[in-house]
């Protein structure tokens, strides 16, 4: 696995070289009456804002790799610029690098000189280094005070809806900056300060909160909590509540649910204006469903394999099979119903998405949660949790790949016929009746589901425990 992880990389990393040299000969046959370099100069601010997103996401914080050195006389001043140092050497600071630098040398350096170049480059390398080490700030901050991670996805989010909306442009803004640095080279010192100041900013955190008892105090006062206000639901509560202490206590699941609230904003790239006004509903309705039930499907793929490590002392509690699996459909009821209201702002898009997402939302809640337990009794792949969700394929098994494809193909199914033969909506409401049945079945599933996990509950035993 780790050779095939090696290849992809390399290949991507060669794929951004080609791109880089080819943009010109892209941006021409795509936008052919327009200047390159002001339609290129236009996505790098598209790029670096993603680019934090996915940083956010995927990007480890490397404080392991200081713990040997901890008990020895090392000043903190030496162990905090090893640690910056270190955490340099990452795919997502060689990328922008590989894609960039090409089309400076290839377009700026032969229309505006090499100084423009030379100064484009240095913006790049800066923004580069901004967006690390502010990404390593906010993580290590969310760890202290959770408010960061709501403020970081909030700032995502306004800056998206407000580019949505006309509020502003990100493309215009990146335009034009980018451009008067290509003409005035020397404002390539405003991208230095800030690369400046996000190292600074970075260092003097990592000064005060060096040891890891000290990062990990306000989490572990977090990770300690009960969830009494679970225990009114009885059992069903304690077993949802074990889920919430696996999020916060691990990185891998922890990963899985930020990857979930950084995906609900991916309606903006399907619910475009064309696509609603054209009557695309078949988009717009995957779209929907991909939003509503991302965290079915970023937490399902592994449902009982996020607890494998205690799974035969789960399978041996106070507690029918029954009652667990039933827990499963009340925590995916739940997070599904807290989405679908948080996703309820596409509504001011068109009244139109919002009664899609109802459709989606029942289809999610009624049927996808089957598929989604009906699949993981047959995930026999235990997993570490304490590693990243990033490029890590650990526990990936024939089960999540054909999940993935029946929720593909099943929405399908259900939707087309309706479609063809009458129309669009028919469709719509044909995927929303459909998950509402599954929903008043669901007593029904709970035991069909329960039979299945009793018939293969050793062999996923016996399969978690292998390491």
């Amino acid at each position: 696995m780790q050779i095939f992880m090696a290849f992809i990389i390399v290949y991507l990393l060669a794929t951004a070289i080609v791109l880089g040299f080819s943009v010109s000969t892209i941006i021409n046959k795509a936008f052919p009456n327009q200047d390159p370099e002001k339609v290129f100069c236009g996505f790098i601010l598209y790029y670096f804002l993603f680019d934090m997103l996915f940083r956010f996401l995927w990007q480890e914080l490397p404080t392991l790799s200081i713990q040997p050195y901890l008990a020895q006389n090392i000043q903190r001043k030496q162990l905090t610029r090893f640690l910056n140092i270190r955490s340099l050497f990452t795919f997502l600071n060689l990328l922008p690098i590989l894609l960039f630098i090409p089309f400076a040398v290839s377009s700026i350096f032969q229309t505006d000189g090499s100084a423009a170049a030379i100064a484009f480059i240095i913006c790049i390398i800066s923004l580069t280094c901004f967006n690390h080490f502010t990404i390593l700030f906010i993580k290590r901050k969310t760890i202290i005070n959770g408010w960061w991670l709501v403020a970081f996805f909030v700032t995502i989010a306004l800056c998206m809806a407000g580019d949505y909306f006309n509020v502003f442009s990100v493309s215009a803004i990146s335009s034009t900056v980018f451009l008067h640095i290509l003409k005035t080279p020397l404002l390539c010192i405003i991208p230095i300060a800030l690369a400046f100041f996000s190292v600074v900013n970075n260092t003097r955190f990592l000064k005060q909160n060096l040891y890891l008892e000290e990062l990990s105090s306000a989490s572990a006062k977090k990770e300690s909590a009960n969830y009494t206000w679970l225990n009114r639901f009885g059992i069903y509560g304690e077993l949802i509540g074990l889920d919430l202490k696996l999020i916060l206590r691990n990185k891998r699941p922890r990963s899985a649910a930020l990857m979930s609230v950084a995906l609900l904003f991916y309606g903006f790239l399907f619910y475009k204006p064309e696509t609603i006004e054209q009557g695309q509903y078949g988009v717009l309705l995957l779209g929907a469903t991909f939003v509503t039930g991302i965290f079915i499907i970023t937490y399902g793929q592994f449902l009982f394999a996020w607890h494998g490590n205690f799974f035969d002392g789960l399978m041996a509690g106070n507690f029918t099979l029954q009652q667990y699996i039933k827990s499963r459909f009340l925590l995916f009821a739940g997070v599904g119903t807290i989405t679908f209201m948080l996703v309820s702002f596409y509504g001011f898009m068109s009244w139109k998405i919002l009664i899609i997402q109802l459709a989606a939302y029942l289809y999610n809640t009624g049927f996808n949660t089957v598929l989604s337990i009906y699949f993981a009794t047959r995930s026999y792949k235990g997993l570490d949790l304490s590693k990243s969700a990033s490029f890590n394929y650990q526990g990936t098994g024939a089960a999540q790949w054909i999940y993935g494809l029946v929720f593909m193909l099943f929405g399908a199914i259900v939707y087309l016929p309706f479609a063809l033969l009458f129309n669009a909506w028919a469709g719509v409401i044909a995927i929303g009746l459909f998950g509402l049945v599954n929903i008043l079945l669901q007593d029904w599933w709970v035991q069909i589901l329960a039979n299945q996990l009793m018939q293969r509950k050793h062999k996923i035993l016996e399969g978690f425990r292998e390491k």
